[in-house]
């Protein structure tokens, strides 16, 4: 009979365990919804949670000395690890946007390190960056006084994706990584160049279009002047803008090499049916660049359980790249994919709080959101 109320106890003690674990990924998985949607402001998880101290960390990466903060909780035990990729921006770790976002997951039951990555603070996409996010990972998780090694993932944001992606990939540590998440990001750069100079995507048969961006288009070809072998095609290229403005276009293209020319006629193409054949022009280190940094070329090798997010329109990166991702996958089961019309590339963008959009945005897509916050946390907590 004891044994029996023994039993019994103990699994009431199991059933409560579960409810309260329950209870609180379902209230922290609506705090983090609502704060991520308020970005930049007091995250409400505070009233809930205590401030994650932080502590800058240093170790071997990608050939150097890297350095990153790591935000942790206050009780100092092992949680769920994750690096956020901090993606292109010139003061990497140090962006508010990214310590913002480090803390509400500090605060979700994460630890959290969030390095800085030369390539993306140089305003570029290398190889580079792929070796210090997977070297990242290998000190991550060699932090076992602070993180779980079974839970330990990466999130990589817009053109930080796409390496994400492919670091995840890498046979050093794709078995130890549990998740990853791309938020607003590609499956193969040679769709993007495409976009972004002529406007046209396409998926499944089906073709669509938006105005080109001609700040993306130009920002595009400033990040990567280093590609080019002569200085004096990089020095041209730099002021096209200018020259254009005083109609001496035809004596840039006269001065600019073969090479430059060919980039030239790229960026300037709105035909997305020469697209393919003007790339076929660029010089190789630019062919090699778009190869290596496609994770179409990489997916194949995931083992992770991936978090695709896309905002809907975006005009940076288009939201069909995330679909082909999620179509890529060998295993379509370790995947949730979310396109949400509540962000603007990897901002949110709401609209006004009308009757109708409460009905027809707020609520489906908070629905959307909720439901990913929710199997995002349950892999923290």
């Amino acid at each position: 009979m004891k044994k029996a109320w023994i039993v019994v106890l103990l699994f009431l003690s199991l059933v409560g365990w579960l409810f309260h674990r329950e209870i609180r990924i379902a209230s922290f998985s609506g705090l983090i919804m609502i704060d991520i949607l308020r970005p930049g402001q007091p995250p409400l998880l505070r009233y809930i949670s205590r401030q994650p101290l932080v502590q800058l960390v240093r170790y071997p990466g990608g050939g150097r000395e890297m350095e990153a903060d790591f935000y942790f909780p206050p009780d100092r035990r092992p949680h769920s690890g994750i690096i956020l990729v901090h993606g292109v921006n010139e003061v990497g770790k140090a962006d508010p946007r990214i310590r913002w976002a480090a803390e509400i997951l500090c605060r979700a039951g994460f630890s959290v390190l969030v390095p800085d990555f030369l390539g993306f603070k140089s305003l570029r996409l290398r190889p580079s960056d792929i070796k210090e996010i997977a070297d990242s990972f290998l000190y991550l998780s060699s932090r076992q006084d602070l993180v779980r090694p079974d839970r330990l993932g990466i999130a990589g944001f817009s053109y930080g994706a796409g390496p994400t992606l492919i670091a995840g990939c890498d046979p050093r540590i794709r078995q130890k990584v549990d998740f990853l998440v791309s938020f607003g990001g590609y499956y193969d750069l040679m769709n993007i160049i495409q976009f972004v100079t002529t406007g046209h995507y396409s998926y499944q048969g089906r073709s669509f279009y938006r105005p080109p961006n001609d700040y993306t288009r130009w920002i595009f070809l400033h990040y990567n002047l280093d590609l080019l072998r002569q200085d004096r095609d990089r020095e041209l290229l730099q002021q096209a803008e200018t020259w254009k403005a005083k109609g001496k276009e035809a004596e840039l293209r006269r001065r600019l090499s073969g090479e430059g020319r060919a980039i030239y006629s790229l960026l300037n193409n709105r035909d997305p049916k020469k697209t393919a054949g003007l790339f076929s022009q660029l010089p190789p280190p630019l062919h090699r660049y778009i190869e290596v940094l496609s994770p179409c070329r990489h997916i194949q090798d995931l083992e992770a359980y991936l978090f695709i997010v896309h905002g809907v329109p975006d005009d940076f990166i288009p939201h069909t790249e995330s679909l082909r991702l999620f179509d890529a996958l060998p295993d379509k089961q370790k995947a949730h994919l979310t396109l949400l019309r509540i962000f603007s590339h990897v901002r949110p963008s709401l609209p006004r709080p009308t009757f109708s959009n409460i009905l027809f945005v707020y609520l489906p897509e908070g629905a959307k959101f909720y439901s990913l916050a929710y199997d995002l946390l349950q892999r923290a907590i």
